[in-house]
């Protein structure tokens, strides 16, 4: 049985370790639906994902691993935020990864949503106005930031209503 922790004030029982999906782009369907299954079967049913990883496929190979009757085991965590090397915080940009991801997931719900990296430039009203449409419209459940000091989560969260569930480092 792996050890289980509340995911910030989420309510969100996780495993202490989440299983990374960065590498599963190269995987045939049949490998990434047995690497699903060796984790859940040891407890781990909680993947991190980004929209980047593998051009996308990461969460494509992975959507296809859980179609049907799967979705209810997993806590699927994504991040967002960099485009082609660069970092994009904006309302559209995140907004149309959510999308994107949900489509290559094949869900209709993230569970955890995080920003990929710090970005300096970051808007915190257009990133809080983004996440605020995203909680309305049952798209993420909860939200959070990668990589990011003290100073950045605490300059985001004075924009937001929801409190930041993790801090991924």
């Amino acid at each position: 049985m792996m050890y289980r922790i509340e995911l910030g004030k989420s309510g969100l029982q996780v495993p202490t370790v989440a299983v990374g999906c960065m590498r599963i782009s190269d995987k045939s369907e049949k490998e990434v639906s047995a690497f699903v299954n060796t984790a859940l079967e040891n407890g781990a049913n909680f993947f991190d994902h980004a929209d980047i990883y593998g051009g996308g496929k990461s969460e494509s190979v992975f959507g296809k691993a859980i179609a049907g009757s799967m979705r209810d085991k997993v806590i699927i965590q994504t991040k967002c935020g960099i485009r082609q090397g660069r970092f994009d915080f904006s309302y559209e940009h995140i907004t149309e990864s959510v999308n994107g991801s949900l489509e290559r997931l094949g869900t209709d719900y993230i569970d955890v949503l995080l920003l990929h990296r710090p970005d300096a430039l970051m808007e915190p009203e257009e990133v809080a106005r983004a996440f605020d449409e995203l909680k309305a419209s049952g798209k993420v459940r909860h939200f959070g930031v990668s990589n990011q000091n003290p100073y950045q989560m605490q300059l985001l969260q004075s924009c937001m209503d929801m409190p930041l569930c993790a801090n991924q480092l």
